[in-house]
C-alpha cells in the first residue's frame, strides 16, 4: 500500500514532530494508548507501542518498533504483534507548495486478521492523512509562536 500527501509546512517542522514519538499518544488519543523508548542507539530508536482498536476489533495490542531516523526520511519495522514483519517507510520531499510526504506499507497480518486486510488498509490511510494534517497543522501553529504539544 502506498500513498502520498501534499503540505504545506517545510520537510524539517514536519520531520522534528513526526519522530517525536513519545508525544504521539496526544495526536492521536483514540487510536494509541501509549508509546514509550525502550532503547535509542544513534539514529535507530526502539519503542513498545499500545494501539486501541475500537472500530472493527475491540481490544488493545502491544507492539515492538525499529524506527530508522534518516535524512527526512523513516523506516519503521514492527517486530511485534498481529503485524509483526510489517514495514513503513515515510519520506519527505521539499516542493514549491511546502512538503510532499510518501509512504509505501508492506503490510504482513498473522492469519486470524488477514481476513480484515482490505478494511484495515482503507482505515490505516484514512487514519496516517488525518495524522500527517494535524502534523501540519502543529507546524504551523508553531511557526506562529503556538505551544500546542506539551
Amino acid at each position: 500500500m502506498d500513498f502520498s500527501i501534499q503540505l504545506k509546512s517545510s520537510p524539517e517542522e514536519l520531520f522534528g514532530i513526526l519522530t517525536d514519538f513519545e508525544k504521539f499518544p496526544k495526536l492521536i488519543p483514540r487510536q494509541l494508548k501509549n508509546v514509550k523508548i525502550i532503547k535509542k542507539e544513534g539514529r535507530e530508536v526502539h519503542t513498545e507501542e499500545t494501539l486501541v482498536f475500537k472500530t472493527i476489533i475491540k481490544n488493545e495490542i502491544n507492539q515492538l518498533c525499529i524506527h530508522k531516523i534518516g535524512d527526512n526520511c523513516l523506516n519503521t519495522k514492527i517486530l511485534s504483534g498481529p503485524a509483526k514483519n510489517s514495514t513503513i517507510n515515510i519520506s519527505l520531499k521539499q516542493n514549491s507548495g511546502g512538503t510532499e510526504i510518501s509512504v509505501d506499507i508492506d503490510l504482513k497480518l498473522i492469519l486470524k486478521a488477514k481476513i480484515f486486510l482490505p478494511i484495515i488498509k482503507k482505515i490505516y490511510k484514512n487514519l496516517l492523512t488525518g495524522i500527517f494534517y494535524k502534523i501540519d497543522n502543529l507546524a504551523m501553529e508553531r511557526n506562529f509562536g503556538d505551544k500546542v504539544i506539551d
